[in-house]
C-alpha cells in the first residue's frame, strides 16, 4: 500500500492532521523522489533546521554555575571562600545565562542524530545532515521519551517549532531499535490501520475546516428520532456522534471517515461497500433528517 501513496501526499497529510499547513509550505518536498518514508522524515526536518538556522534558533535562560571575575547573580559563599576567591577579585556565582540548549533544540538534535543512523537513508540526505549536525553546537543530546515532548513550553510565535517536534514525535513512535548497538529502522505507520484512521480522519476535519471557512465544520451527536416506555432516556442505544459533520444554511454534510487497505469488502466472489459503514450513514442521515435542515 505504501508504494501507491505519493510521498507528497502523504506529507501534506500530516500537515493538515496536524494543523500546521503554513508552516508546512515553508517546506519544499517537491523534489523527493524517494518513496521511503525515513526520506521524508529526514527531508522535512533537513529543510526545517535550516529555516530555523537562517531566522536564529529560539533561546532559553539556563541557570549557570561558574567562577567569574566580579559578582554576577547570586553569590555561592561557600565555594566562594573555599576557594580563596576574593582576595583575586573572584566570586564562584549562580547565573542565569541564554543559552540555545533549550529542551525544543535538544529533541530537534537528537532525531537528528537518530535519522543519521537509519541504515536505509539515503546516502545524500545522511551527508547533510551530517553536515547540519555540525552547525548544531551548543546543543545537548537527550535520551527520546514521550515525556520530553510533554515537558516541552512553547510560546504562540513558536508555531514553525511545534511543527517540527510533531514530526520529531513521529519518527520517536516509529523508531525500532536494532540488534546493532545505536541505530534504528522505522516502523511504516502507512500500513498501521489503526494510526492512519486517525490520522486520516484528522486530515479531513482541518481540510474542511481551513479550506471552508463559510461552514461550521465540527464533531456533533446525533440524537436518535425514537420513543421508547420501557428506555424513555433511550439509554440501551448507541452513541451516535459524527467523525466530522460540515453545516451552512440550508444543507448539512455528514462524514465518516474510513481507512481500509481494501475499499471494498469480498462476498462470494464479488465487491460490495461494507455494509456496517453503509448501516452506519443511514443511521445518521434518516436521523438528522428527521429533525429538518
Amino acid at each position: 500500500m505504501a508504494s501507491r501513496i505519493p510521498i507528497q501526499n502523504i506529507y501534506y497529510l500530516l500537515v493538515y492532521a496536524w494543523d500546521h499547513l503554513a508552516e508546512g509550505e515553508l517546506v519544499n518536498v517537491a523534489g523527493i523522489g524517494s518513496t521511503e518514508l525515513v526520506d521524508l522524515y529526514a527531508a522535512v526536518l533537513l529543510n526545517g533546521l535550516r529555516h530555523l538556522l537562517r531566522r536564529g534558533l529560539d533561546q532559553t535562560y539556563l541557570s549557570v554555575e561558574s567562577e567569574i571575575a566580579g559578582i554576577r547573580g547570586r553569590v555561592q559563599m561557600a565555594a566562594t571562600t573555599r576557594r580563596m576567591l576574593p582576595q583575586h577579585g573572584r566570586a564562584y556565582c549562580e547565573y542565569d545565562e541564554l543559552s540555545v540548549d533549550s529542551l525544543p533544540n535538544r529533541i530537534l538534535l537528537t532525531t537528528l542524530r537518530r535519522l543519521i543512523k537509519a541504515p536505509t537513508l539515503d546516502t545524500s540526505l545522511r551527508d547533510q545532515l551530517r553536515q547540519l549536525d555540525r552547525s548544531l553546537g551548543g546543543i545537548s543530546d537527550i535520551r527520546l521519551t514521550k515525556q520530553a515532548f510533554r515537558t516541552v513550553q512553547l510560546h504562540g510565535n513558536n508555531r514553525f517549532y511545534k511543527f517540527l517536534l510533531s514530526l520529531c514525535e513521529l519518527i520517536l513512535d516509529s523508531s525500532i531499535s536494532t540488534e546493532e548497538y545505536g541505530r534504528y529502522t522505522f516502523r511504516d505507520f502507512i500500513r498501521d490501520p489503526d494510526r492512519m484512521a486517525e490520522l486520516f480522519e484528522r486530515f479531513v476535519f482541518n481540510f474542511y475546516r481551513r479550506e471552508c471557512p463559510d461552514a461550521d465544520v465540527k464533531r456533533e451527536e446525533i440524537y436518535w428520532a425514537a420513543r421508547s416506555t420501557d428506555d424513555p432516556e433511550l439509554a440501551f442505544l448507541p452513541k451516535m456522534r459524527t467523525d466530522i459533520s460540515v453545516r451552512r444554511p440550508g444543507a448539512t454534510l455528514v462524514i465518516d471517515t474510513k481507512f481500509y487497505q481494501d475499499t471494498f469488502q469480498r462476498y462470494k466472489d464479488s465487491e460490495k461497500i461494507h455494509s456496517d459503514n453503509l448501516y452506519q450513514m443511514f443511521s445518521y442521515l434518516k436521523n438528522i433528517e428527521s429533525r429538518g435542515g
